[in-house]
């Protein structure tokens, strides 16, 4: 009997089955997907930081250094297992050519390195420690998406009468530099070919690195290293953090996609509610005869789920066999840059959570059979008390209405007395601006010039990044006074960086990244507090603040060498860079020497930003120029880009989802309805009149559900965001897409809606609904 009740009502209500069951498997195809990218995520890094060997801790130093001493110092502390210094050679993009493209400017650094002996190992695309040849070499995964490269093609550097070729072996992962935040990549080179572009490039970075015995000691060794008069010219990473980048980008991705999962299952929720009010409504009498006939209520209960059951069951296995055939479509970039982790859990896992979808639909099919016990058999014989035309009593008479045409004072009314009703299909519409609205925000705000601010730094249209050097004051000075003669400039400030050390509550040191100059000509926004005005003053970045444990209006103790000096915090900002703990001051605290200094400029109206930066190449080199849209482009471009496709894919989920559910939503109003609109048939009322009725309330709902979702986008957007860029130091993200965004793609949806609806009128009230009379 069960199966036989199921298979005649899956029939009965055609297109609801149809609906219910693609909105089930869109929800159980991305939720599967998401499960399979944590699992496949986690899986690569853990496996290219193994394989890689990465280093507990490493320290980036820009400068000479003394070796004897880091042996010292390594030979004296229990923590080390092994320690090694990695000497890299930097190699400015005017003298590399990748084939017989020159190289473009960008906020990369190329540095030239050989495979390491001991740990943090250079690896092939199979995760092996990769070996190259004289006369080749291994190139970043970054570059050979950015160029479009192929085994085989060459790579040429220059420097002055020297030329050096390299044919391109390998493409090379990287565990410390694969992602895009890390501002530096590794090329990969043999011994004797390293020797001998070390011969004409004298200039060298280094990484000292650290393998410990127990890694969960990093943040110790970190404070500990940082306490000594060690090499300390440049940013430290732990492995956690190291970890934590290399996740970032596929990161976002997995949480967007959790997050338009939650919004399609409750949109199939509450679709699945009122499609099953809708049957309860439309078989009332029959559950009547059911009760009088004995059967037990669980039983009664049983045939209505045993559908919505199958429905759950069909949409999850659909949607998780979608995820075993488009998987990688979403893993593609987790293979390519970390590796490709196979395990029975990569399947398991996904193939729970579409179990667990199915269960989540099933539960809540049985919550809202719950009305079974209002329903009286006695009633139920008499015509029932809660028929699906038995409408709630309003106080709106047609003899008061003077101003409202007819059809439209129907139309409200109809809205009115069924305001449950229709209140489920205006937070669907809400669900599904939301669904659009929000990834399309986190786009335009990722592409966003402005979003410079959450990178520390302030809006401008060039930066000009010198790095250190024995000649770093007279490159610098050489560059100010290009700027100062150059008459297309409107205004321009010099900061430099240097690292020292700050004291906790705890009084142990921790490293901060101080930037200082005047900090009034392209200032920052703050979260608390205000810009330093005096040389007294400090500014912390909110991850610096946090981790100090200070406030606005305490004193900081800043330390060097062992000298200290107390400043007052006057301000928290927001910094994604350099780890997030950075710092911002009038002037140096210490009279030491700087890791690097930018030049930011604002040139004057009219002024072509693209030919003015091509110039200052020319003339400021080895200095790096940069645009600031294209700086935060080359930062976080591979994050926007698949933003860019999940906002694409979700913009056409909520168009689609919209325009099913109101096919529902209207096929169970047709069904509903059919004896009132005979009867208004019959008295004389049009189709056209009848039409209008309906669009009248659907224009409202449709409105109402645009603006509440809008109004959702712009309240809880940004804080859902805040939330998971607070561990990197941006804790209160907010939109920066132009206004228009917010307005048109509402609006479409509004209009595709409510075209949507017409079109679906016009086909319920066709010609063969005729006009009858009561005789």
């Amino acid at each position: 009997m069960r199966l036989t009740f199921i298979k005649k009502d899956l029939t009965r209500h055609r297109l609801i089955s149809i609906g219910l069951t693609l909105c089930i498997m869109m929800t159980s195809f991305l939720a599967t997907n998401a499960a399979q990218m944590t699992v496949q995520l986690n899986g690569s890094i853990s496996d290219l930081l193994q394989s890689a060997k990465a280093p507990d801790f490493v320290q980036m130093h820009d400068g000479s250094l003394d070796e004897q001493a880091i042996e010292t110092f390594s030979s004296k502390q229990p923590l080390i297992k092994a320690h090694q210094i990695v000497p890299m050679i930097p190699i400015e993009h005017t003298s590399i050519k990748f084939g017989h493209e020159p190289a473009k400017a960008g906020v990369m650094d190329h540095l030239f390195v050989k495979q390491n002996r001991y740990f943090d190992f250079l690896l092939n695309e199979r995760n092996e420690k990769l070996t190259v040849n004289k006369g080749e070499v291994a190139v970043p995964i970054y570059f050979q998406q950015k160029y479009h490269l192929k085994i085989g093609e060459t790579i040429m550097i220059e420097k002055g009468s020297h030329q050096f070729s390299f044919q391109i072996k390998a493409f090379l992962r990287d565990a410390q530099m694969n992602p895009s935040l890390v501002s530096s990549k590794r090329f990969l080179l043999h011994d004797e070919d390293w020797d001998a572009l070390n011969h004409e490039f004298q200039k060298k970075e280094y990484l000292i690195e650290f393998l410990l015995h127990d890694a969960a000691q990093a943040d110790a060794f970190q404070s500990l290293y940082q306490s000594s008069q060690l090499p300390q010219q440049g940013p430290a990473v732990t492995l956690p953090l190291l970890r934590m980048l290399n996740a970032l980008t596929d990161g976002m991705v997995i949480a967007i996609l959790l997050l338009v999962c939650f919004l399609l299952i409750s949109i199939s929720l509450l679709s699945l509610r009122l499609a099953m009010t809708a049957a309860i409504e439309e078989d009332e009498r029959e559950i009547g005869i059911l009760k009088v006939l004995g059967i037990p209520l669980s039983k009664i209960k049983q045939l209505y789920v045993g559908k919505y059951a199958v429905l759950a069951c069909a949409g999850c296995i659909a949607g998780y066999v979608l995820t075993l055939i488009c998987g990688d479509m979403f893993t593609a970039n987790i293979q390519r840059y970390m590796g490709n982790y196979s395990s029975f859990a990569q399947w398991l896992i996904p193939l729970f959570v579409s179990i667990l979808t199915a269960m989540i639909v099933i539960s809540c099919s049985y919550a809202v059979l719950r009305k079974f016990g209002q329903i009286s058999a006695a009633q139920a014989l008499q015509d029932g008390v809660t028929s699906p035309n038995h409408k709630k009593q309003i106080p709106m008479h047609l003899k008061r209405n003077r101003f409202l045409p007819i059809n439209i004072w129907f139309g409200l009314k109809d809205l009115i007395s069924r305001m449950k009703l229709y209140t489920t299909i205006a937070c669907i519409i809400a669900i599904c601006t939301f669904l659009m609205l929000m990834p399309i925000q986190l786009w335009h705000t990722l592409q966003s010039p402005d979003f410079i601010t959450y990178l520390g730094s302030g809006k401008s249209d060039l930066r000009i990044d010198i790095r250190q050097g024995h000649d770093l004051e007279k490159s610098t000075n050489k560059i100010e006074s290009t700027i100062h003669e150059d008459l297309d400039i409107q205004s321009s400030a010099v900061y430099e960086t240097t690292s020292l050390q700050s004291k906790t509550k705890e009084n142990t040191l921790e490293t901060i990244y101080l930037e200082t100059g005047d900090l009034s000509a392209f200032p920052l926004t703050y979260l608390q507090g205000r810009q330093p005005l005096k040389d007294e003053e400090i500014a912390l970045s909110v991850l610096s603040a946090d981790s100090l444990q200070k406030k606005v209006g305490e004193r900081i103790t800043l330390v060097t060498n062992g000298h200290e000096i107390q400043r007052m915090v006057t301000g928290i900002y927001q910094d994604v860079t350099n780890g997030g703990k950075t710092a911002k001051a009038l002037s140096q605290p210490f009279p030491q020497s700087a890791l690097w200094k930018t030049i930011q400029i604002q040139l004057k109206q009219g002024i072509d930003i693209a030919e003015k930066k091509a110039a200052f190449e020319t003339s400021m080199s080895p200095a790096k120029v940069t645009d600031m849209k294209e700086y935060v482009h080359q930062t976080i471009g591979s994050t926007a880009s698949l933003v860019k496709l999940i906002a694409l894919f979700s913009t056409i989920a909520a168009f689609g989802t919209a325009s099913l559910m109101l096919t529902m939503f209207l096929h169970m109003l047709k069904a509903k309805d059919a004896s009132r609109n005979h009867m208004l048939r019959t008295i004389g009322y049009s189709i056209k009149d009848l039409t209008s009725q309906y669009l009248t309330s659907f224009i409202v709902v449709l409105s109402f559900g645009t603006f509440i979702g809008t109004i959702a986008v712009h309240t809880i957007g940004p804080a859902l965001m805040s939330v998971g860029g607070a561990s990197l130091g941006a804790s209160s993200l907010q939109w920066l897409a132009p206004q228009w965004v917010s307005v048109m793609y509402p609006i479409w949806l509004f209009i595709v809606s409510l075209a949507v609806t017409s079109w679906l009128l016009k086909s319920f009230f066709s010609s063969k609904t005729s006009r009858h009379t009561l005789s």
